[in-house]
């Protein structure tokens, strides 16, 4: 069977336009949880089958991830907008945003380090990076069955160490390798 090239990239732009349409859902009720894992399993698809059919590009690869990332962005936006917070939460919600902050800043220094050395975006697939996203998608059903402090630890020290060490790769590396699996 032949795949058509474009379809990895369809899936991509289509897991895009389905983030924002997350903004429009109710937090952790059906629709969100039917619309997320939607789109998490477009993220799955897009990248077997661009592997499997062997018509992976850079550029649908930056769009894989630009896509996860709008994604992540509106996923956390419904959750912290539409949990109830408790008032020890509340003092907890500094530091949750804190901690996101800083796993986005990391995650992007590493991009700029990378894209400076390399000439062009340096996203890499590691293998902490599939386990941060994997704990990242999996969070909103963490959450309807533990409370939010420890989901939100466990989320952000992952996503987190899985930055850390694709910042590493991106200081340390002589060339680009968008599938290097970990820095040891």
């Amino acid at each position: 069977m032949v795949m058509h090239p474009a379809v990895p990239n369809v899936l991509s732009i289509g897991r895009l336009v389905g983030s924002v349409a997350l903004l429009f859902t109710g937090g952790l009720d059906a629709p969100f949880l039917i619309l997320f894992t939607l789109l998490c399993l477009t993220d799955l698809l897009d990248g077997l089958i661009a592997r499997r059919y062997g018509i992976c590009t850079p550029h649908g690869e930056v769009l894989d991830s630009i896509a996860d990332f709008a994604l992540v962005v509106c996923m956390l936006t419904v959750l912290i907008s539409s949990l109830e917070w408790e008032w020890w939460m509340i003092a907890l919600i500094g530091c949750v945003i804190a901690l996101i902050g800083c796993v986005i800043a990391l995650r992007s220094l590493s991009v700029a380090i990378g894209t400076c050395r390399f000439g062009e975006p340096a996203l890499i697939h590691t293998y902490s990076n599939k386990v941060s996203g994997l704990v990242i998608r999996l969070s909103p059903f963490m959450l309807l069955m533990f409370d939010t402090c420890p989901v939100v630890v466990v989320t952000c020290a992952v996503s987190a160490l899985a930055s850390f060490e694709e910042l590493l790769i991106n200081i340390h590396s002589d060339e680009l390798d968008r599938n290097r699996r970990s820095y040891l």
